[in-house]
């Protein structure tokens, strides 16, 4: 991130963000429209209607509506030159790239020993679904969609629809049963029951979601620190104090230069980075004061 320009990063980040977010959507619509339209098998009976009733078909819609809603934000950066999503949308993604991330996990780690990698990761929709859609996921997560640190207490919500699916997966299997109009035991958990007590296997997925979750976050956490400071750096060495000797003068500055490269797009005043400004200068102006001295500035006739 060191000596790399804020403003170019802000570009490749909403061309990223469209680009991906925009496959992500198309790849999980196919995905689920292939096993929608699939015919029932020895193996997979969960086909038509019966599609919901599937982890990673229900993981992957979440990440793709969380994906959808990206794309105009991403647009917005483009058009204003400030890329910036709301905390509860980080939180958002936070939840869908949880989903995704322990279908591709338990789909690499469970299921392909039982049923075999190739037919598990790469074979018809599961090559979408259980690989390239997690991967895009994970990658958008990390790299792009980084702007707010994500605290511990939230991990608890990131896990809520995983563990929601265990909770309906057990009422619908074990509680009303496939003869009673219940699910059949697609993710033979009651094989898995004749070995280890049903409490135990929830108490184990529930361990192994939260470690997931917190391992996302943790990265994501890391990311966002390396990117906040590099970009602090970046202002910081072009407002630098050898040219303005107080706050009020850079951020002057700033308005000329946003100014300058205004399209005629509607103003934007680029809070975040006074905030970074201030924390150089430490001048104690309030973010009102220095929204005022960058309005005035930005208006002020030639």
């Amino acid at each position: 991130m060191k000596g790399l320009n804020a403003a170019q990063i802000n570009t490749n980040r909403c061309r990223l963000a469209i680009i991906v977010c925009a496959l992500i959507c198309f790849l999980v619509f196919l995905g689920v429209c292939m096993q929608l339209l699939d015919e029932p098998n020895a193996e997979i009976e969960e086909v038509g209607w019966k599609t919901y009733h599937l982890f990673t078909i229900l993981s992957n819609m979440i990440m793709a509506v969380a994906a959808a809603m990206c794309i105009p934000y991403a647009v917005d950066g483009l058009r204003r030159r400030n890329y910036h999503l709301p905390r509860w949308y980080v939180n958002m993604m936070y939840t869908g790239t949880t989903g995704v991330a322990v279908t591709f996990l338990v789909a690499l780690t469970i299921l392909s020993p039982a049923a075999g990698f190739y037919r598990v990761m790469f074979w018809k929709n599961n090559l979408l679904l259980h690989t390239i859609c997690p991967i895009l996921s994970i990658f958008l997560f990390f790299h792009v969609n980084s702007d707010h640190r994500i605290g511990f207490r939230r991990s608890f919500f990131a896990v809520t629809p995983v563990l929601a699916y265990a909770l309906v997966y057990v009422l619908m299997v074990f509680v009303i049963g496939e003869d009673a109009g219940g699910w059949r035991d697609h993710y033979q958990v009651g094989t898995i029951a004749a070995y280890l007590p049903l409490p135990v296997i929830m108490l184990i997925l529930c361990a192994l979601c939260f470690t997931i979750a917190n391992v996302l976050r943790l990265i994501h956490n890391r990311v966002h620190r390396r990117r906040k400071a590099g970009v602090e750096e970046y202002y910081h060495a072009i407002y630098d104090s050898s040219n303005h000797p107080d706050i009020q003068s850079a951020i002057r500055a700033l308005a000329q230069d946003f100014r300058n490269r205004d399209m005629g797009a509607d103003l934007v005043v680029p809070r975040r980075i006074m905030l970074m400004m201030e924390k150089k200068y430490n001048s104690g102006l309030s973010v009102g004061e220095m929204c005022s001295i960058y309005i005035t500035e930005f208006y002020k006739e030639n």
